[in-house]
């Protein structure tokens, strides 16, 4: 085990769950004796104005809490596979070296150093700690030390899907830019208000340049106002990825936004060292066009829809292929070494990738989809996998991978040791 320590850190700017929180319902709403269900009808149709109505004077908040959010919170995006048991084998999913080697992370020497990667869940796990400590020992990556922030205060209770998504995000990312620094931000829930004020918070207050979101929602009609939040973020040099859901075609959100990478899935084909083989599109890559975002000025030339097109890359997700994660906090009565899958497992493993290109610029990228795509009309053919099958639905071409973009898979997924570089020279 590890000798390295956790560090806890508390932000006194969030003490308050506000937006669509138990503290709000409790003063309009429950005092009426109404079901759950129909609160949260009533709340789906009118809880965006008394949202922003509240926000009006929220002081430091304003910026985050002028939005209307989705009532029903966020969800996590990870797929169970199997539990493997307390020590891995050969069958325990895809190792950190596998997945290193499978898409040419093994050929950079540069590991992020310098470089602040955030992930941000809701109520996150006392156990991350221990648990990358051993995921470290189990597959010989360096030890460091999470930075935990409870930005609204320590939740008092942990949920154990969002610990085991903790853990998967912490270790992926981890496992590709294993010298950055992490920063683990844990939303007190999983309330839309709650989680975004978290991400603002892992950029403003330590650091991060690159923040990572296995999360998200459908669509909904405040959500260009949220946007905000990553706008405000890019502006200082700050990149976001965001899972673009695990149900196949249909746009999520933040996924959606054009100020965030939005990252699909595929199902990887390796040799045994992990040699890359082949990748098809994985059928739950969620993926389309947005209903509400417009088409961002850096998808002319790929997306010829009007609408923001989903999503931007894609890398590993198909659980049958899925990554090998420790969790010991528990899952489904099981402790140990677990097999997952879902865009949870590409998301941070494109934001490690992330990281190492910032690693090698003089300044971070203020949103990297603006120089993914630039890269991508130049050296298209080297810097990616160009994924052309595989479907995430029955909606015709929309719901098809193919030559070029696609909106199952994005461009594709990273050549890392080609596609890094560039990014570190784009401009």
């Amino acid at each position: 085990m590890s000798s390295s320590r956790l560090t806890i850190c508390h932000s006194p700017m969030y003490t308050v769950d506000y937006g669509c929180s138990k503290k709000e319902w409790g003063k309009n709403t429950l005092k009426r004796k109404v079901t759950i269900t129909l609160i949260l009808v009533a709340l789906f149709t009118v809880c965006s104005p008394a949202i922003s109505a509240f926000a009006s004077g929220a002081g430091v908040h304003r910026n985050v809490l002028k939005t209307s959010f989705h009532a029903a919170g966020l969800h996590p995006y990870f797929r169970m596979h199997k539990f493997s048991g307390l020590v891995p084998d050969a069958s325990s999913g895809l190792s950190a070296s596998q997945l290193r080697k499978a898409y040419n992370v093994d050929q950079l020497r540069n590991q992020g150093q310098g470089i602040t990667i955030a992930i941000v869940v809701a109520y996150g796990n006392p156990n991350a700690q221990a648990d990358l400590d051993k995921y470290d020992t189990t597959y010989g990556l360096p030890a460091t030390t999470i930075t935990v922030v409870y930005p609204q205060g320590k939740p008092q209770t942990v949920d154990s899907g969002w610990a085991l998504e903790t853990d998967l995000d912490l270790q992926m990312a981890h496992a590709m830019a294993p010298k950055a620094k992490l920063v683990l931000e844990a939303a007190k829930s999983a309330s839309s208000a709650n989680v975004f004020a978290a991400v603002q918070d892992a950029y403003t207050n330590h650091g991060a340049t690159v923040v990572s979101m296995s999360f998200g929602s459908t669509e909904f009609s405040g959500e260009t106002n949220v946007d905000t939040t990553f706008a405000n973020g890019n502006k200082t040099g700050v990149s976001f990825t965001a899972a673009s859901g695990d149900n196949g075609t249909g746009a999520q959100y933040p996924a959606a936004s054009p100020f965030v990478t939005a990252i699909g899935g595929t199902t990887l084909n390796i040799q045994s060292d992990g040699t890359y083989v082949s990748e098809t599109a994985w059928s739950g890559s969620g993926g389309g066009v947005s209903a509400i975002e417009k088409r961002p000025s850096f998808q002319a030339g790929f997306n010829n829809q009007s609408g923001r097109g989903i999503p931007d890359v894609a890398m590993v997700a198909d659980p049958t292929t899925g990554v090998s994660i420790y969790d010991s906090f528990g899952y489904q009565g099981q402790k140990g070494f677990f097999i997952v899958g879902g865009t949870s497992v590409s998301t941070p493993l494109f934001a490690g990738i992330l990281a190492l290109a910032d690693a090698l610029r003089s300044s971070s990228m203020k949103n990297a989809d603006i120089e993914i795509y630039n890269v991508a009309r130049s050296h298209y053919a080297a810097d990616f996998h160009d994924i052309t099958s595989g479907s995430n639905g029955n909606c015709g071409s929309l719901c098809n991978a193919h030559s070029g973009y696609d909106y199952v898979t994005g461009l594709g997924s990273p050549v890392a040791n080609k596609l890094v570089p560039d990014l570190a020279t784009a401009a």
